[in-house]
């Protein structure tokens, strides 16, 4: 009996904290727009993750209050990502609903979108039939025509590589021949000189404090909430370059300097390569700890020596700068 009543306040505790959630963001004065902190910046883009979209108008309608500041941003922004599960359900009708939201706004030089777990539930879930949704999505919703749900794109010269699943599990299912594209890709971006960004829907195993964050339960599989297999095989090939930052979502933790709670931060340095957990954008869980808003991400901003993540609110067009970080860039060839 005690145990369902334990329940029964949990769940109404969850119910109470989530209408707060949604409702708070709103109580916040907004503030100036979307501007580059400093002179020097090299290029700037502004990336979210977990939007968890559907064909429904409160979903959308958060998504495109986020959408009309970046939009509305005095400094035009030099990319936009969502960095996976950018629907709930991966359906036609969601992907179309997001597609067609997003061309209403002209938000930036070069919109990417990334595939996420929850985007792979959709029609016969086969990798085939994911692939080509996906593909079919990206076009519509940012005109960029790919061939694999990975692939390589530039921020203003910068490059990116962007990861995604071959499977329908919550672990992404990365194959052989992904993990060796990725290390020739890392390689030819390492050429540049410049810092490499990796976008990847799901983290790496044991980081952001995983496994504990993912369920919340002291004994955990150490893959879960993770990469899963592959996680080891790409950890491996980023460590071998310099000013690699890889950003990923998946969590649904807020942001974070590191939560007593469950040990996640958001930003985690590891020598010559640093890891950024997005929060996610649309009903985080409030269990999870950190700063727990409807709305929130990273303007990413880079500079010569260093990259400046600005947290903000794009919902409602609030600067968060109590949870922005600082990355330092090492000097192209120090340490050769």
């Amino acid at each position: 009996m005690l145990s369902a009543v334990a329940a029964a306040v949990r769940f109404v505790m969850v119910a109470i904290m989530t209408v707060v959630t949604v409702i708070a963001p709103f109580s916040q004065k907004k503030e100036a727009k979307i501007t580059r902190q400093d002179e020097g910046c090299r290029a700037a883009f502004a990336a979210i993750s977990d939007t968890h979209l559907k064909d429904n108008f409160i979903r959308l309608g958060m998504f495109e209050f986020g959408l009309q500041d970046l939009a509305q941003a005095e400094d035009r922004l030099d990319a936009f990502v969502i960095d996976g599960d950018i629907t709930d359900d991966g359906e036609t009708e969601s992907l179309q609903a997001v597609a067609e939201t997003l061309r209403k706004y002209d938000l930036s030089d070069n919109d990417i979108m990334v595939l996420g777990n929850h985007d792979t539930w959709g029609g016969d879930r086969t990798p085939d039939g994911t692939r080509e949704a996906f593909i079919q999505f990206t076009k519509d919703a940012t005109g960029r025509e790919i061939e694999q749900v990975y692939f390589t794109t530039e921020i203003k010269g910068y490059p990116v590589i962007v990861l995604g699943s071959e499977g329908d599990h919550t672990s992404a299912t990365i194959s052989q021949t992904q993990i060796d594209w990725f290390a020739d890709e890392m390689e030819k971006a390492a050429q540049t000189g410049l810092p490499i960004f990796v976008f990847c829907h799901q983290p790496f195993n044991g980081t952001h404090g995983l496994p504990y964050s993912w369920e919340m339960k002291e004994e955990e599989d150490p893959d879960e909430g993770g990469i899963g297999e592959a996680s080891d095989a790409l950890l491996e090939i980023v460590e071998q370059y310099q000013n690699v930052i890889f950003i990923s979502g998946h969590i649904h933790a807020g942001l974070s300097k590191g939560s007593e709670k469950t040990g996640a931060a958001s930003v985690e340095r590891h020598g010559n390569y640093t890891l950024v957990n997005l929060p996610c954008y649309e009903y985080p869980d409030v269990l999870r700890g950190g700063h727990i808003n409807n709305g929130t991400g990273y303007v990413f901003e880079i500079y010569d020596g260093e990259v400046l993540l600005r947290a903000r609110n794009f919902a409602t067009g609030t600067w968060l700068e109590a949870y922005n970080e600082t990355i330092p860039l090492t000097p192209a060839g120090a340490g050769d």
